[in-house]
C-alpha cells in the first residue's frame, strides 16, 4: 500500500469514535499524548486584589493535532522456527520487525484521541483496538514504536532508527518523550500485530459497510497478568478440568501461587491460558481447515469432514467461515452395530464468536452414549439444520433405513426434517426417516406455560406411560391440575369447566377424542385453561411412547447432552476456540473408546453374563417378577402353510391384571447364488398387551414367564442391537489420537505458508459473529461467586442468514447446497 499523507482534516482512517461509544470528549490532544503537565499555570489570585475583580479572558490557545502511523501486516519477514513459544506476548516474527521491513508495509494514518491525562499503554492498546475494531479481549496485541535519530522520516533505512518495544508503561513514556523533544516531529510511527490485524484489509470487505463493533471497555487489572504468571500450569488445568469455574481458578491460585485475583480477572486468565493452548479463538478459524484435513482426514481414513465458506470478494486468497462439520471414523462404524437412533441437540458456544455446537449421539446396548457427529454452525435455522442432517445422512446413516432422529421442539427443525423426507427439490431425500420429540424440552415448554415442577414431572411421566388405562388417569389429572391453576390465576370460578371433565374420561377415552374438544383453539397462549388445549396440537406419536409408531424411538424419551458430556469428559467443550474444540473432542473419544471396548471385551469373557451389562440386570428383576406369574395356553400352535408362519396365544396373570402374550415364529427365506443351497431363518416375535415388547424390542416380564412356561430362550425374542456380540463390535473401532494432537501444531500453522509456499488460502471468522465482553466485565457492582459462574455459562446466539454463500466440501470433493 502507498504511503498516504497526513490529513489536514480530520483522518480518513476509522476514527476511534467510529470505532466505540465510549471516546471521551474532546481535550487538547498535544497535552494528552505528548504532555505529562497537570494543571493550569496562572490561576492563582494575587496579594490584595479584590474578589471582584474581573480577571482578562485567556485567548484560546491552538495545539497541532498529533497523527500516528500505524503499520500492520508486514510481510518482508519470514520466520526460521527457531526458539519459538507461542504464549509469549511478542513473537519471533513480531520482534524481528524493522523499520526498514515497513517500507511498502499496509499503515493507517489516525488522529491520537484526546484525553485529560498522559495515554498510557492500557490507553494505548484500547486506541489501537477500536482503530482496528478488534475484540475488545484481544489477548496477542503486540506495539512496538520506532524513533529516527539521525535520516528523515521519509526514508525508512535501518540505520539511526531505534526500536522501541511497549513491554510496560515505562518503555511507551520513555518513547513518547523521544518524539516530543525532536523538534518538527509531528507523528508517530508504530507498528502493531496480532492475529486478526494481519487480515484487517480482508475483513473490512468481508463485513457490510454498515458494521459497527459495540463499544469497547478498558479491562482493569491487565497489569497483574504478567508474563511470570503461571499460564501453563492453568492451561493444563483447564485442558484435564474444562468445566473449571473463575471461583475454582481464584482459589486455586490462592492456595498454591499465592496470587489472589478478582473473578472477573480470573475470567480473563482462563480466555488467555486457552488461547495460549490452542491458538486465539480468531485464529483458530484459520488453524481448524488445516488440522482437520492434515491431521484428522488423512491420518484416520473412512472420517468424513465438510466446510462450509464463502470467499471473500476482492480477496481470491480469503474465504470466510461458516459452518464445519466432522464425524470420527470409530464412531461412524459404531453406528452400525446401534439402535437406529439418533439424537441432536445443539448448544451455545461460549466463546468470542456467536454459534452452536450441534451434536448427533447414537446409544450402545447398555445405553452409553456415541458422538457420530459434530458440528459448528453460525445459528440454529432451517437452512443449517438442512445442511447438518444432510451430512449425517451421507457420513453417518449412510445404507441404514427406517432411522429415528430425536430432537427438541422447534419449528426450524420441524422444517428441515419435512424437507429432507417431502420436498421434491431434494436432491437425495430422506423417506423413512422418523421424526420424535425429546421430552426434556417439552416438559420445559409446559413449565415456562404453567410454572409448576409437579405438572412437569408428571407430564413426563404421561410421556413414558406404556399404558392406556393408565395413560388416560394421569391426562385427566394434568387437565384438573392444571384447570385449578389457570382459575385461581385468573380469580375466575371455573366449576362448569370442571364439570366437563367428567365424561370425557369415560371408558377410558381421551379429551382428543371429541370432536368438539380436537377443534378448541390452542394458538393464543391466554386461550389454553388446560393441559388438553396446551398438547392438543402436537402430535402423540412425537412425545409420548405409547403411541410411537412401530417403537421407533427404542425407549429413548430425550437428548440429555449434559449428562453424555459429561460421561465423555466433554463438559465445557463449547468454552473452547474451535482447534481445541476438535483436538479435545477426538482426545477424549479416543480415551472413551478404549476403556468402553475393554469393558466390552470383559463382558464377553464372563460366563455368567449373557446379555451387556445394563440389560442383564435388568432381565434379572424381570426373571424374578415373572416367577409369580401364572401362565396359562389359550391355544396349540397355529401353523400357516402359505406364510410358514407360527402362532401361540397366552394368558399371563398376575395378583392385579392380565395380559395376553402372542409368540409368532417366521420362516424366512434368504436370497441364494446359483449351486447354492436356499438358506432359511427362524424369527421369532413377541407381542404383549402391556405394549413393552413392542416398543422396546425386548422382552417384558410377562414374556419371559411364558419362555419360561415352554422352554425357549429370551434371547430369541431380543433385538439383536441388545446383543454382546453387536456390543463388542460397537467399540471394536481403534484410532490413535496422537495422528491428531500435536501441541506444537498451531505454531506451525503460524507458518503455513512459509513452509508450504505453494499453499495460499486463508480461512476467517464471520467479523458479524463477534460478541463482546460478557455483562459482569462491563458492569461497575461487585461480583460474587455466583455471578462470576453464571457469566461462564450464559450465552446467546444469533441467526444470521448470509445472501449468495455458496459451500464447498473442501475434502470429498462435494459442493453443499444450502
Amino acid at each position: 500500500m502507498a504511503k498516504r499523507k497526513a490529513p489536514s482534516g480530520p483522518s480518513s482512517s476509522p476514527s476511534p469514535a467510529a470505532a466505540g461509544a465510549d471516546a471521551s470528549p474532546p481535550v487538547d490532544p498535544v497535552s494528552y499524548s505528548l504532555s505529562s503537565q497537570g494543571g493550569s499555570a496562572g490561576g492563582r489570585k494575587r496579594k490584595g486584589a479584590t474578589a471582584a475583580a474581573k480577571r482578562k479572558p485567556r485567548k484560546p490557545q491552538v495545539h497541532e493535532k498529533n497523527y500516528a502511523h500505524v503499520y500492520y501486516g508486514c510481510r518482508n519477514v519470514l520466520y526460521d522456527g527457531n526458539d519459538f513459544y507461542y504464549g509469549h506476548r511478542y513473537t519471533e516474527e513480531f520482534r524481528k520487525v524493522e523499520a526498514h521491513d515497513l517500507y511498502g508495509c499496509p499503515h493507517l494514518i489516525a488522529e491520537l484521541p484526546p484525553q485529560p491525562r498522559l495515554m498510557s499503554l492500557l490507553d494505548l492498546q484500547l486506541w489501537i483496538i477500536k482503530l482496528f475494531r478488534l475484540h475488545p479481549e484481544t489477548q496477542d496485541l503486540s506495539i512496538k514504536g520506532f524513533f529516527e535519530e539521525e535520516d528523515s522520516w521519509q526514508y525508512l533505512g535501518s540505520a539511526g532508527w531505534k526500536t522501541y518495544d511497549f513491554l510496560s508503561d515505562k518503555s511507551w513514556q520513555s518513547f513518547v518523550k523521544k518524539v516530543k523533544g525532536r523538534k518538527g516531529m509531528e507523528f508517530f510511527k508504530l507498528y502493531v500485530d496480532s492475529s486478526e490485524i494481519k487480515h484487517y484489509d480482508s475483513l473490512l470487505k468481508a463485513t457490510n459497510d454498515n458494521y459497527c463493533q459495540s463499544a469497547t471497555v478498558l479491562l482493569p487489572e491487565q497489569d497483574d497478568l504478567t508474563w511470570y504468571f503461571p499460564w501453563d500450569h492453568i492451561s493444563q488445568r483447564l485442558t484435564e478440568d474444562l468445566a473449571m469455574t473463575t471461583t475454582q481458578i481464584v482459589a486455586h491460585l490462592a492456595h498454591n501461587y499465592d496470587r489472589h485475583l478478582s473473578y472477573a480477572g480470573a475470567w480473563r486468565a482462563k480466555q488467555k491460558a486457552l488461547e495460549m493452548r490452542f491458538g486465539t479463538f480468531y485464529a483458530s478459524h484459520n488453524y481448524v481447515p488445516r488440522l482437520l484435513e492434515e491431521r484428522f482426514y488423512i491420518n484416520n481414513p473412512f472420517s468424513f469432514v465438510d466446510i462450509k465458506d464463502t470467499e471473500v470478494a476482492g480477496c481470491k486468497d480469503f474465504r470466510v467461515v461458516h459452518r464445519i462439520f466432522w464425524a470420527f471414523a470409530q464412531c461412524t462404524q459404531a453406528f452400525v452395530h446401534c439402535r437406529p437412533v439418533i439424537c441432536v441437540k445443539g448448544m451455545p458456544l461460549c466463546g468470542k464468536y456467536e454459534g452452536v455446537l450441534l451434536t448427533a449421539l447414537a446409544f450402545d446396548a447398555n445405553d452409553w452414549p456415541i458422538p457420530v457427529a459434530f458440528a459448528v454452525i453460525e445459528g440454529e435455522s432451517k437452512e443449517s439444520w438442512l445442511w447438518f442432517l444432510r451430512n449425517v445422512k451421507h457420513a453417518v446413516v449412510k445404507e441404514r433405513s427406517h432411522i429415528c432422529i430425536i430432537h427438541d421442539c422447534k419449528r426450524a427443525l420441524f422444517n428441515a426434517i419435512e424437507d429432507l423426507r417431502n420436498n421434491p427439490q431434494e436432491a437425495h431425500p430422506w423417506k423413512d426417516v422418523q421424526s420424535r420429540w425429546c421430552i426434556q424440552h417439552l416438559a420445559e415448554n409446559l413449565f415456562a406455560h404453567f410454572a409448576d415442577k409437579k405438572l412437569m414431572m408428571l407430564f413426563k411421566k404421561l410421556c413414558q406411560q406404556n399404558r392406556q388405562s393408565k395413560f388416560v388417569k394421569i391426562w385427566k389429572e394434568l387437565d384438573e391440575l392444571t384447570l385449578k391453576f389457570t382459575v385461581d390465576k385468573e380469580g375466575g370460578a371455573g366449576r362448569e369447566m370442571m364439570q366437563e371433565l367428567v365424561e370425557p374420561y369415560e371408558n377410558n377415552r381421551l379429551p382428543e377424542e371429541d370432536e368438539e374438544e380436537s377443534n378448541r383453539p390452542s394458538g393464543n397462549k391466554s386461550q389454553v385453561a388446560m393441559f388438553s388445549d396446551w398438547i392438543s396440537q402436537k402430535p402423540m406419536e412425537k412425545w409420548s411412547l405409547l403411541h410411537d409408531t412401530n417403537g421407533a424411538r427404542y425407549g429413548i424419551m430425550e437428548t440429555d447432552i449434559n449428562k453424555s458430556y459429561h460421561v465423555l469428559k466433554l463438559k465445557g467443550i463449547e468454552c473452547l476456540p474451535l482447534t481445541g474444540l476438535v483436538e479435545v473432542a477426538f482426545e477424549r473419544v479416543t480415551e472413551y473408546f478404549n476403556n468402553r471396548s475393554a469393558a466390552a471385551n470383559k463382558a464377553t469373557g464372563n460366563p455368567s453374563m449373557g446379555f451387556p451389562e445394563c440389560v442383564q440386570d435388568e432381565m434379572n428383576a424381570k426373571v424374578q417378577k415373572a416367577q409369580t406369574y401364572h401362565v396359562t395356553r389359550m391355544n396349540t400352535a397355529d401353523t400357516n402353510v402359505f406364510s410358514n408362519e407360527a402362532h401361540q396365544r397366552f394368558k399371563v396373570q398376575s395378583r392385579q391384571k392380565g395380559v395376553i402374550v402372542h409368540l409368532i415364529s417366521k420362516r424366512i427365506h434368504k436370497n441364494h447364488k446359483r449351486n447354492i443351497a436356499c438358506q432359511s431363518e427362524i424369527r421369532r416375535i413377541a407381542r404383549c398387551s402391556c405394549n413393552k415388547a413392542r416398543l422396546l424390542h425386548k422382552p417384558c416380564s410377562h414374556v419371559i414367564a411364558v419362555c419360561c412356561q415352554v422352554g425357549v430362550s429370551i434371547a430369541s425374542y431380543m433385538s439383536p442391537f441388545y446383543s454382546l456380540s453387536y456390543l463388542v463390535k460397537t467399540w471394536s473401532g481403534k484410532s490413535d489420537a496422537s495422528n491428531l494432537v500435536d501441541r506444537n501444531f498451531a505454531r506451525n500453522v503460524l507458518n503455513y505458508k512459509f513452509l508450504c509456499p505453494g499453499e495460499t488460502q486463508t480461512w476467517i471468522p464471520d467479523k458479524r459473529l463477534e460478541r463482546g465482553l460478557p455483562a459482569f466485565l462491563t458492569s461497575d457492582r461487585i461480583h460474587d461467586e455466583e455471578s462470576m459462574d453464571e457469566g461462564d455459562q450464559n450465552c446467546t446466539t444469533q441467526v444470521i442468514t448470509t445472501e449468495n454463500s455458496q459451500g464447498t466440501n473442501k475434502f470429498s470433493g462435494e459442493t453443499s447446497d444450502a
